[in-house]
């Protein structure tokens, strides 16, 4: 096929999360390699999307799509396997009153108090012993019990976790650097938690009366698999979304003390990591049936060249899995989607022993075996291949691009 490829360099800072770390309620939580609202924005007004409509976002993320949605009056829903991500969508679209939760907040805080190390901290998984370990860990894990016994509704009790988790990293000695943890000595005193959560919980009142956002209307997060979409056919007017790129990142260990401080013990931790999407070597997901699907030829020939070399089995067996599952929630899209329905894909490339991997041109294949057309990728920016690479193959940049579908 021809490929529909236009250059919008305008794009470029749109696919980095950087903007979105001060925007209200937006900053709440990031993730890595986030694009921000502006691209909803402009996707909205392009394809005429009003309130009648719904957009869908079937990997969430820290759920921007949802929240741009909400902000522009159009109902949206999002999913995602991670327990943190569907947290911050919910609590980002939530409707709250700022003076009941700040109220709320004074008999809170009360309640939330420096302690010493004791046998609690047991029940946490290595993994965070080790990132907020002893006082540390005494003090979070106090100030989860006074936040889950709160008497409040379960909306305000999801808001305090949210403000509470956006703490670790500010605590923690474990250090997200790339798709990893690195470790390092943080000495920042337990005793300054109250007050830390404190500035967070007003921060974030302060954005809910700067920005409220309409009160009617559908804005929701669920956990769902993006394979096995939990929507009816055809009900959806548009996706906007950015699946994991295949870049070996794995956001169940950039985000492991979070998840299993609030949410999942080391087994469940795992066990999501065995079913993300198929972009980090030690994915092994439960998959449907994957019935039409074709490899793309020249994503078949890159993979072949790059098993030549010494212990490539894994990135191997992670490529095929990687497109195969782009083809599985692709497929969940063009399902989703009524006809004339539009998709956007924000997408990045790669390359592995300087063998490139050109997944935006991929996607526009399997696109269409899923039952969309292509009309058009747009190129947003050229990624610097890593240190390492480029020591050994150059200067040899990867296309960030959004790929515009319609079904």
């Amino acid at each position: 096929m021809r490929y529909p490829f236009t250059t919008c360099l305008e794009w470029r800072k749109w696919v980095v999360p950087e903007p979105l770390r001060e925007r209200p309620v937006h900053r709440w939580l990031v993730f890595p390699h986030s694009f921000t609202d502006d691209i909803v924005r402009v996707l909205v007004k392009e394809w005429n999307l009003g309130k009648d409509d719904q957009i869908l976002d079937p990997f969430v993320g820290a759920g921007t799509t949802v929240l741009a949605a909400k902000q522009l009056g159009i109902p949206a829903i999002g999913f995602d396997l991670s327990p943190l991500a569907v947290l911050a969508t919910q609590v980002k679209t939530a409707n709250y009153d700022a003076d009941a939760l700040a109220h709320d907040w004074e008999g809170l805080r009360r309640r939330i108090k420096v302690r010493n190390a004791n046998g609690e901290a047991k029940t946490y998984a290595e993994l965070v012993r080790k990132a907020l370990p002893d006082k540390k860990l005494a003090t979070f894990h106090g100030a989860k019990a006074a936040i889950e016994d709160f008497d409040a509704p379960a909306a305000t009790r999801a808001f305090f976790k949210l403000a509470l988790l956006a703490q670790i990293p500010k605590f923690s000695n474990a250090v997200p650097t790339g798709g990893w943890l690195s470790w390092r000595a943080n000495r920042r005193p337990a005793v300054r938690l109250p007050d830390e959560l404190g500035e967070t919980v007003r921060s974030m009142l302060a954005d809910l009366r700067s920005a409220p956002g309409p009160a009617k209307g559908t804005w929701r997060g669920r956990i769902a698999d993006a394979r096995r979409l939990p929507v009816e056919d055809g009900t959806c007017a548009a996706a906007i979304t950015s699946p994991p790129y295949p870049n070996r990142h794995d956001y169940t260990r950039v985000f492991g003390v979070e998840l299993m401080f609030g949410f999942l013990d080391w087994e469940g931790t795992r066990d999501l990591r065995y079913q993300t999407m198929h972009s980090h070597p030690e994915a092994k997901p439960d998959r449907p049936p994957a019935n039409g699907y074709r490899e793309p030829a020249f994503i078949t020939k890159a993979i072949q060249a790059i098993a030549k070399h010494e212990e490539r089995e894994r990135i191997v067996a992670m490529l095929h899995g990687y497109f195969l599952d782009l083809y599985l929630s692709m497929r969940e899209v063009a399902r989703a989607l009524r006809p004339g329905g539009h998709a956007a894909f924000v997408l990045g490339n790669a390359q592995y022993d300087g063998v490139p991997i050109e997944v935006d041109k991929a996607t526009a294949l399997i696109g269409r075996q899923a039952g969309l057309t292509c009309t058009e990728i747009r190129v947003v920016r050229e990624r610097g291949n890593s240190a390492q690479q480029m020591k050994s193959h150059g200067r040899n940049p990867s296309r960030e691009s959004v790929v515009i579908l319609k079904k």
